[in-house]
């Protein structure tokens, strides 16, 4: 079909004109069946990305849209500072969004920038594989996935080597002595699933290992504390926590603090990420560095790239982890 036009694909979809504008700029208000039968009409004519990105050309807005998935988490402020410090030198301005975890909330932003004509688009997504991510393809605007990694040879993006790091929190833990792990997952996202596999292989049969999931606020972190006296009798047996982020290590630590456990001669506690504050807290927290500001950086210079040189490879980036050993672990 040539000259594909917005009436023939509601035509062979079955639709109306409106609901396949509606899934071409603002797809989460149209239901999942639909959406689909029409998406496969679209993609089988070629007809939203060309349409789009035509619908989108023109003078440049030099501005950034950037979408995190939690403000108050320290994590992404030192990654946004990174980010800002390149898009500030580079004249561009930054439109900033969280998504806090919410798939939905994720959409809906990614479409808030491409009604705003963004020249490009930074992510840290709820999922590689989202609905977000695939809009965001369809688009035409280049964009870089950040703290994630994608099975797509054609998305760029910049993560920390997650899998490298559970690994050498596990190696590290093997000079520990501990007559149990606790492994304390703060979300099911695939960085952190990284971890923990790295994690369990490198650590084998080393130690008994106790999982807690969905541990995603500091106030959260600090309550398991309480359940982890009850359930696993940290105040008597030598124990080792792994706490997925520093965020939430922070919040264990307090309530460490509050049960008067010591630390680390009684509990041993390893975050990841060596956030700023991970380093001048009460008891200094032994952390996997995966250079927050440096990879905040990389991914603006990379979408800089983009957006001048559309035509330009995918740039992707794995940044190597690194144990910072602090005061809240002790070898034996």
């Amino acid at each position: 079909m040539k000259n594909t036009t917005i009436v023939d694909i509601a035509k062979e979809a079955g639709v109306s004109k409106a609901t396949v504008s509606r899934v071409i700029s603002k797809p989460y208000l149209v239901n999942e069946k639909t959406r689909s039968k029409v998406r496969a009409v679209i993609e089988k004519y070629s007809f939203v990305p060309n349409a789009l990105a035509q619908s989108l050309a023109g003078m440049p807005t030099k501005n950034i849209g950037v979408i995190v998935d939690e403000f108050p988490n320290d994590f992404y402020i030192d990654l946004i500072n990174g980010i800002d410090g390149v898009i500030n030198a580079k004249n561009y301005t930054t439109q900033l969004i969280s998504s806090y975890w919410d798939k939905e909330r994720e959409l809906k932003g990614i479409h808030s920038f491409l009604l705003s004509h963004v020249d490009g688009i930074l992510m840290a997504p709820f999922s590689s594989e989202s609905e977000a991510t695939k809009v965001l393809k369809e688009s035409g605007v280049p964009y870089v996935l950040v703290n994630t990694t994608s099975n797509d040879p054609s998305v760029s993006y910049v993560c920390g080597d997650s899998y490298k790091g559970g690994r050498l929190v596990a190696a590290f833990v093997k000079t520990l002595s501990q007559e149990q792990v606790i492994i304390v997952d703060v979300s099911g996202h695939s960085t952190v699933q990284e971890r923990i596999r790295g994690f369990k292989e490198e650590l084998g049969s080393y130690v008994p290992v106790v999982s807690y999931e969905g541990v995603k606020t500091m106030d959260s972190g600090k309550a398991l504390v309480r359940v982890m006296v009850e359930r696993n009798k940290i105040d008597r047996k030598k124990t080792t926590l792994f706490v997925l982020n520093d965020y939430i290590a922070l919040g264990v630590l307090a309530g460490l603090y509050e049960c008067d456990i010591d630390i680390p001669r009684q509990v041993s506690i390893i975050g990841y990420d060596d956030i700023k504050i991970a380093s001048m807290c009460r008891t200094p927290l032994t952390t996997i560095s995966q250079s927050i500001n440096h990879m905040g950086k990389i991914a603006a210079q990379s979408l800089i790239g983009l957006i001048r040189n559309p035509a330009a490879p995918p740039d992707r980036h794995i940044i190597e982890p690194v144990l910072i050993e602090r005061a809240s672990t002790a070898r034996s």
